[in-house]
């Protein structure tokens, strides 16, 4: 059910505790078990961390779908502090959320994200997304994992008729970036990817998502692209340049907790790995991995000037 240069197959996080994570997202997105165990000494060494610690992990994603899926991963002892403690929004480091459909009143889901531990950067708010009438939400926790939830007004959202909880799989998530033209290209003339959305967004009323103060958002653009190696809105990446000076996270520790990494599954690793060389981003060589349960896959790392770190699987046999 891998599905190869179709954007990411899942995100992976370090939490304080997997098992305990697990439970209390599935009963918040109404997510389920997909599988637990040791983490593999090849993901944890794509990731940096110490193959020969005591890693566990539990996948969860969306029942209803194969794809979007979320990879928690925990070790004994005393956590790490999150890796983007004390960021807004708009402050740069690693991969900020992961985005997720909310398939009924976008009110009703973010009630069942605050019962369990979340809270919201700003209220709802409603916007045009190039084309889109769409309300949205970002509600983030203490390990800090932020989920963008987002309801589409207009046209009618098509595609996920088959899904039946209330929250659709990870579908989308955002880098903050401090040059929107140069990020893009990076993806663009490095990866070939497409862009499916490249507009700026200025909230006339104030009111916006990010919790940007309401004078900077009446005026200031928020600049985004959203990309994919097909150009389709599934596992997609979102760069976002924001219209105020933000701090830098991108030097946390690897054992930080919060969003470690995405999954690009690719047909082509040396292909994909030459265009990240070719967008000046760090590749780590690349390696066998055992990547439950989808079986074995060789992969590398590539760490982007943002600190948001990618992994790129191509599956054997």
């Amino acid at each position: 059910m891998i599905a190869c240069d179709n954007g990411y197959q899942e995100a992976v996080a370090v939490v304080a505790d997997a098992g305990a994570s697990a439970a209390r997202l599935c009963a918040a997105l109404d997510f389920a078990r997909v599988h637990a165990g040791p983490v593999a000494p090849g993901l944890l060494a794509l990731l940096a961390l110490d193959p020969g610690e005591d890693w566990h992990e539990v996948l969860i994603g969306q029942p209803d779908s194969a794809r979007g899926q979320l990879r928690l991963l925990s070790r004994p002892g005393p956590p790490a502090r999150p890796r983007r403690l004390g960021a807004q929004p708009w402050d740069i480091g690693g991969w900020f959320d992961a985005g997720v459909r909310s398939l009924g009143p976008i009110d009703a889901a973010l009630d069942r994200l605050t019962l369990h531990g979340f809270a919201a950067f700003a209220p709802v708010a409603d916007f045009d997304m190039g084309g889109f009438a769409v309300r949205e939400v970002l509600a983030h926790d203490a390990d800090g994992l932020c989920f963008a939830l987002a309801e589409r007004v207009a046209p009618p959202l098509t595609g996920y008729e088959h899904v039946r909880g209330p929250i659709s799989n990870l579908f989308n998530s955002v880098i903050p970036v401090t040059d929107l033209r140069a990020a893009v290209d990076m993806f663009v003339g490095g990866l070939g990817w497409q862009a499916l959305v490249d507009t700026a967004l200025v909230h006339a009323d104030g009111r916006n998502v990010m919790g940007l103060p309401l004078d900077i958002a009446r005026t200031g653009e928020v600049k985004l692209a959203i990309l994919q190696q097909q150009g389709r809105m599934e596992g997609s990446v979102e760069l976002i340049e924001y219209p105020c000076e933000g701090r830098d996270f991108a030097e946390a520790q690897p054992d930080a907790r919060g969003l470690a990494a995405y999954c690009f599954p690719v047909s082509d690793l040396d292909l994909a790995l030459t265009g990240a060389a070719k967008a000046g981003w760090r590749v780590r060589p690349a390696l066998d991995v055992s990547w439950a349960p989808h079986g074995d896959c060789r992969a590398a790392s590539v760490m982007t000037p943002w600190g948001a770190r990618m992994l790129f699987l191509e599956p054997l046999g």
